[in-house]
């Protein structure tokens, strides 16, 4: 029963899979029905100007055989003489014996055939307007059709030699039309093949349409054929194109279907937060750092958010891991710290007095790129420096080669004169490793410790061993996450003066900022932790 349940899931599982997808597909269904309904439309004028090419087409391989008959005749003539000896009848037999076609071969002399195959020597008249036919003709070559000796209606060709020689041959009309009988069928055409008065036609042509139909007519000889086509006939011509209008649909679907991933492409939150940093749609929130003993501002951190057009505010939780797998983190930094310098730049009482803390990403540590970044920023507002502390995130996990790289950059960032923080301290397992082997000036403790001080006694001894590890390290301590008073008491109590959190302030605007650090209780000077 179980492994029936299991089938039956392997089996829905991708149904329910296709059926979610159906949305996204019924364009290209739409496009491929649209081409089909134009397809079916138009066939009714491709069909008219194909009959118009069949038609001309039959004519000319009627003429052809005509043609080819009469060379055929011109080529017997060399071996025949005028007076319808042995030989000759035996020749113009042999003749008509090696033709699928040809029922009988004749010599005329004179206005008379003097010589058949069949029967040898003859004289049969040929009509007078035959012979007319055949000294217009240009080049002395005509049909007729005429009763043979045995009484039935047969198809002649006539080829003149000179004035008063020429030869013949006779077959039934109906193998004469049998020529075009499987390229008519193919189309299914209704058709009259009119041979002088004579008429040959498929059985269904007496119930054709007059209006229907389109005469053709030999300018060699004397005969015409009309042509009605028929349901089947725009049918054949439909299923004859209809991979032009397959391939039309599949290249207008193909195109949707580009132009359909470009624009999700463009929608999606990827193109978005690439094309965010470079139209300013990334805004610079500050969270204040308080000075609990002297109760002022004595910093900031600096926060991202993209407030985007659409969709509003995206949280950073979403966006900054997806800067960092994308490769632009060091793009959203470099943004960050242009708005920081900005932001400096025009509040110089803030410059003097405080500093703001900028998160640098694990990413960024290990690419020499940003160093070069940092670099230029140095050279570009020295006079910022001292004002910008790097916060190094605890909890990062590099093997010995990128250890060794993001220790050297730290390195460099020092002697170009930032500050450094550790992170989120206590969340990791390297952290007590990283501030071993590279001095920091500023420990941050995790929230997660703040939140769980008055509700767990052991976060209490694991929060003073931060602090005198700090203490030891000349680190000076910020604790984050802080909400309440009692949190801050206990903070109090346990020697840490700077704190960060919603008990003060929510992330806020850079002049909201401004605003709260010269509020009167905010206003005495003190030394930044930096």
């Amino acid at each position: 029963m179980q492994s029936l349940r299991l089938n039956l899931k392997q089996i829905t599982t991708p149904a329910k899979e296709m059926f979610n997808h159906l949305p996204n597909l019924l364009p290209v269904v739409a496009i491929f029905i649209l081409g089909f309904a134009f397809s079916i439309l138009g066939n009714y004028y491709h069909t008219q100007s194909a009959v118009q090419k069949d038609g001309e087409e039959i004519v000319y391989l009627l003429e052809r055989y005509i043609d080819k008959v009469a060379s055929e005749l011109y080529v017997l003539n060399s071996q025949l003489s005028d007076r319808c000896t042995e030989e000759d009848k035996l020749n113009l037999r042999a003749h008509a014996f090696r033709s699928e076609l040809i029922k009988e071969v004749g010599i005329y002399k004179n206005g008379f055939v003097i010589c058949t195959s069949n029967e040898g020597p003859n004289k049969i008249e040929i009509p007078n307007d035959v012979m007319e036919r055949i000294n217009s003709s240009k080049k002395h070559i005509t049909i007729s059709i005429d009763e043979s000796n045995s009484h039935l209606s047969t198809f002649f060709v006539y080829a003149s030699v000179n004035d008063s020689l020429g030869l013949n041959v006779l077959l039934p009309p109906e193998r004469f039309a049998n020529l075009i009988a499987q390229f008519l069928k193919a189309r299914e055409y209704q058709y009259t093949l009119t041979i002088l008065n004579y008429e040959l036609s498929n059985n269904a042509q007496r119930h054709m349409p007059y209006g229907e139909r389109l005469a053709f007519t030999s300018k060699l000889y004397p005969f015409k054929i009309e042509l009605h086509p028929t349901i089947g006939t725009y049918k054949y011509h439909y299923l004859a194109n209809v991979w032009q209008t397959i391939l039309i649909a599949s290249f207008f679907s193909l195109t949707y279907l580009i132009i359909g991933y470009q624009l999700l492409a463009k929608r999606s939150i990827e193109f978005n937060l690439k094309n965010a940093i470079r139209n300013d749609q990334i805004e610079l929130y500050l969270q204040p750092i308080m000075d609990i003993d002297l109760n002022i501002v004595v910093g900031s951190e600096a926060l991202v958010r993209w407030n985007h057009p659409t969709q509003g505010y995206i949280s950073p939780d979403i966006f900054i891991p997806l800067a960092e797998k994308l490769g632009v983190i060091d793009s959203l930094t470099e943004k960050m710290l242009s708005m920081v310098a900005l932001f400096l730049q025009d509040n110089p009482n803030y410059q003097q007095q405080k500093y703001v803390s900028v998160n640098v990403s694990r990413i960024s540590l290990v690419d020499d790129h940003f160093y070069l970044c940092l670099k230029k920023f140095a050279k570009r507002y020295p006079l910022f420096i001292k004002n910008i502390l790097f916060e190094v995130t605890e909890n990062i996990d590099f093997d010995q080669e990128q250890l060794k790289l993001a220790l050297n950059n730290l390195q460099r960032i020092q002697d170009l004169g930032f500050h450094l923080a550790i992170d989120d301290f206590g969340t990791g397992y390297s952290g007590l490793n990283f501030i071993r082997l590279h001095s920091f000036q500023v420990m941050k403790i995790d929230q997660v410790f703040i939140k769980s001080l008055y509700s767990e006694s052991s976060i209490t001894p694991v929060l003073v061993s931060m602090i005198q590890l700090a203490k030891e390290l000349n680190m000076k301590v910020i604790a984050e996450g802080v909400e309440t008073e009692q949190q801050i008491e206990l903070l109090r109590k346990l020697g840490v003066s700077y704190i960060q959190g919603y008990y003060y302030s929510y992330p806020i605007k850079p002049q909201a900022l401004i605003e709260l650090s010269e509020k009167p209780e905010y206003t005495q000077c003190s030394d930044a932790p930096a």
